[in-house]
């Protein structure tokens, strides 16, 4: 009886298929940058660029001078060395902080503005900011010296201080942030206060433009 012979299979041929590569860390950052609005893109770039933490150590000297010569921006633990609030020649004290400091804290001479604020970024700073702006520029405009001060000199106070140099010194949050970076290393305002201050720079670029606009009108009909 005759043996069946076994057919042979014609050999595959397999290609060397290379695993797929993964996109690099920063290419996808890129790509998800894309999704997001623009301010949520210019809070990114500011935690990742303007806020990163920083290898000093040293703490900044209480309270930090961090603009011109007359805005101090620091924490609620020096309020009560009044011996270098008067030598500082400080005139205006603006408290933004949950629970007023005492009475005994603020010398009798001083113009005192409490602003009560939570450090947490559900709570809503932008209904002070028109009243902290124009109690420092006070300050500014009477050749006195204001200190802003929270419980740490962090968050708070720093929030107010940006509001400010938007508004009268026309920077934007971004530059407003390096200025006072620059003096007190320690500055690091939450997330809902960077949003709110970044709306708060819209505003205020439209308000400008507006201003610009009326005056222009008013010019041709002379």
């Amino acid at each position: 009886m005759a043996t069946a012979r076994r057919r042979l299979l014609p050999t595959l041929k397999v290609k060397n298929v290379p695993p797929p590569r993964l996109p690099s860390p920063e290419k996808t950052i890129k790509k998800n940058e894309k999704d997001l609005d623009s301010l949520e893109q210019r809070l990114l770039h500011i935690r990742l660029h303007l806020l990163q933490n920083t290898s000093r150590t040293q703490m900044p000297t209480e309270p930090t001078l961090v603009f011109d010569s007359f805005l101090y921006l620091g924490g609620l633990k020096y309020l009560s060395n009044k011996v270098r609030l008067k030598r500082l020649k400080i005139t205006h004290i603006l408290s933004v902080v949950f629970i007023p400091p005492a009475k005994t804290l603020i010398a009798p001479n001083i113009k005192h503005l409490f602003l009560k604020a939570d450090d947490n970024v559900a709570f809503n700073m932008t209904p002070y900011f028109e009243q902290a702006c124009q109690f420092i520029e006070e300050a500014h405009q009477s050749k006195g010296a204001v200190l802003v001060h929270c419980v740490c000199g962090v968050s708070r106070s720093t929030t107010l201080c940006c509001a400010y140099l938007m508004k009268y010194h026309s920077m934007t949050l971004e530059q407003a942030l390096v200025q006072l970076r620059s003096h007190r290393h320690i500055i690091q305002p939450n997330n809902g206060f960077l949003r709110q201050l970044l709306v708060y720079g819209e505003r205020l670029k439209i308000e400008e433009i507006n201003r610009v606009n009326t005056m222009t009108e008013q010019l041709k009909n002379i």
